[in-house]
């Protein structure tokens, strides 16, 4: 596949040059050799789990350290040396100083630990301009105790002038459409200095059971509901996805992750090569693995179409979260190889078309409303009959006082931006 420049205006041809191949030849899971166990903390860890490390790490999430000591960080330390394979860890973004670095900042700098620099240095990474190479900000989120299906926060921050809407979705865990719509006044490539940007991350959760693998079409959306560890509240961790682009559609339904692969080849059917030649773009037979493989390092085979649709990475990070695929799903590479150490061969998985949701809480109700899709994989603003059959569903017979002008503009808006319509009277 060649490179383009993306334009400020993403057009179909960006578009079709994004789809990435969903019909590989399947190739059954290997059976791996049992895990090696850390103990951090009291609790038990192995290298799949690094990944809540990482996410804890990246995000200061400071819950995740409380009440470690001395020697739980020189365990974790041990522990990161073991699985430097795994997780997040990528060149230039070592996880040791990140560790060290939290480690001063809860208990305060020593001399010299396991994995610090002879002199005692601590060498802490430093912000690039291109944040593709940065860890990217991603924690799991504790399930509200009362029940609530809301989950995480808006907030708003202040660029610097090196950044790009996409920069920052990619950072914050956000998808190309999902900031674009959110923030519509905001230059694509060019934002400036000091423009303020606003990062929608508060969700209502999806409808059904929350266990597995969950992707909601229209939310471009990935949530993954690990099954809770003894004596730890649920989590839920949430990503940005790639879905099939017009006329190329992601199926909907129940089904399970059959297979496991790692360092993919592409195999591109004949139809895939046929429209790229169409254009100019004359691809192989077979792409085998490395950066010019459009499916990325990872992909897990679904039960759908004999194992023809598969959640895989991309080498196109642009294309996260745009109806951009031969109807697979994709993610950012560091998403996904988050995502496969922490699954299995046999993971539910979830496929839904949700354009509004909506949610009780704290006698408020909220509207979270996303462009329709079609049955072809087309875009569309949901219709006023889709809000009021949703509000109907959901007051049931509660008293309530409905905001109908704010809620028909939240809902024509379909930019994801949770927003109060009614009050519980």
């Amino acid at each position: 596949m060649r490179a383009r420049h993306p334009s400020a205006n993403v057009s179909p041809a960006l578009i079709a040059s994004l789809a990435l191949c969903c019909h590989s030849p399947a190739i059954r899971g290997q059976i791996a050799p049992p895990p090696q166990l850390f103990v951090v903390h009291g609790t038990a860890r192995n290298c799949t789990s690094i990944t809540q490390l990482d996410s804890a790490l990246s995000s200061n999430y400071q819950a995740f350290f409380a009440g470690w000591s001395e020697q739980d960080y020189n365990d974790a330390i041990a522990w990161s040396q073991a699985c430097a394979a795994f997780g997040w860890h990528v060149p230039g973004h070592p996880r040791i100083p990140l560790l060290q670095a939290q480690h001063d900042k809860a208990l305060g700098p020593v001399p010299a630990r396991v994995g610090t620099p002879a002199d005692g240095t601590l060498q802490r990474p430093r912000r690039p301009a291109d944040l593709s190479v940065e860890p990217p900000l991603r924690a799991p989120l504790e399930l509200p105790a009362d029940g609530s299906p809301v989950i995480g926060s808006d907030t708003t921050i202040l660029t610097h002038y090196q950044d790009t809407l996409f920069d920052i979705a990619r950072r914050y865990g956000l998808g190309y459409e999902e900031i674009v719509r959110a923030n519509p006044r905001v230059d694509i490539w060019l934002p400036g200095e000091g423009t303020r940007v606003l990062l929608p991350r508060r969700r209502i959760l999806p409808p059904g059971l929350r266990e597995g693998i969950v992707v909601n079409l229209p939310e471009h959306r990935l949530y993954y509901f690990p099954k809770p560890a003894k004596n730890e509240p649920p989590v839920v961790m949430t990503y940005p996805v790639s879905i099939g682009k017009d006329g190329d559609t992601t199926p909907l339904g129940q089904t399970q992750i059959i297979a496991k692969i790692e360092h993919p080849s592409w195999v591109p059917t004949q139809s895939i090569r046929n429209e790229h030649a169409a254009s100019g773009d004359l691809l192989p037979r077979v792409i085998g693995p490395g950066p010019d493989n459009p499916i990325g390092d990872f992909k897990m085979r679904l039960g759908f179409g004999d194992g023809t649709y598969e959640i895989h990475g991309t080498n196109k990070p642009i294309s996260v979260g745009m109806a951009a695929t031969y109807g697979c799903i994709g993610m950012y590479p560091e998403d996904l190889a988050a995502l496969y150490a922490l699954t299995s061969v046999g993971t539910p998985v979830r496929l839904i078309n949700v354009p509004v949701k909506v949610a009780w809480t704290a006698g408020t109700l909220l509207v979270e409303a996303h462009p329709a899709i079609g049955t072809q994989g087309q875009s569309s603003v949901p219709t006023y009959d889709q809000l009021a059959d949703v509000l109907r569903k959901t007051v049931q017979g509660t008293r309530v006082s409905i905001v109908w002008e704010r809620a028909r503009a939240v809902f024509e808006r379909a930019d994801g931006v949770i927003a109060t319509v009614g009050t519980r009277l």
